[in-house]
């Protein structure tokens, strides 16, 4: 029987880590992250903590338009996960008031692509169905 995990833990977590990201971590590789969803196991030795990026496509491309941000690659936005998450374990146990510090493993959320994915298969359906509408049958 497969153990339940506690949302409570999943939750607080989850609020750690974003919280934490605003606040102690510099790295401009983690800026314009959104921290989705966490997922602790039941003895709170591992934490899975999913995340999103901006669609570097849906933002301009010249820095002077964005400010002079950048949107960061996806394996540069992985190599700043890895370089910060030895530091962010032992603020989130303390943030989160778990005994042990969760060993935090970073991972790109899966629902964002494949919602992307769905409202381009409804894009293509919807100008399949105004090319069809413009044809007028025989």
């Amino acid at each position: 029987m497969a153990k339940k995990r506690n949302p409570r833990v999943d939750r607080a977590v989850r609020e750690a880590v974003a919280d934490l990201l605003e606040s102690e971590i510099a790295d401009p590789r983690l800026r314009l992250i959104t921290i989705t969803e966490a997922e602790v196991t039941q003895d709170h030795e591992v934490a899975t903590i999913y995340y999103s990026t901006l669609d570097p496509s849906l933002v301009s491309g010249d820095p002077r338009r964005t400010g002079g941000d950048r949107l960061f690659e996806p394996h540069e936005v992985e190599a700043g996960f890895e370089a910060a998450a030895p530091r962010l374990r032992g603020l989130v146990g303390r943030r989160a008031r778990l005994r042990t510090s969760p060993e935090l493993r970073f991972r790109p959320d899966p629902v964002v692509e494949q919602a992307n994915r769905v409202e381009q298969l409804l894009r293509e359906l919807g100008q399949q169905n105004e090319a069809g509408d413009e044809d007028p049958a025989p």
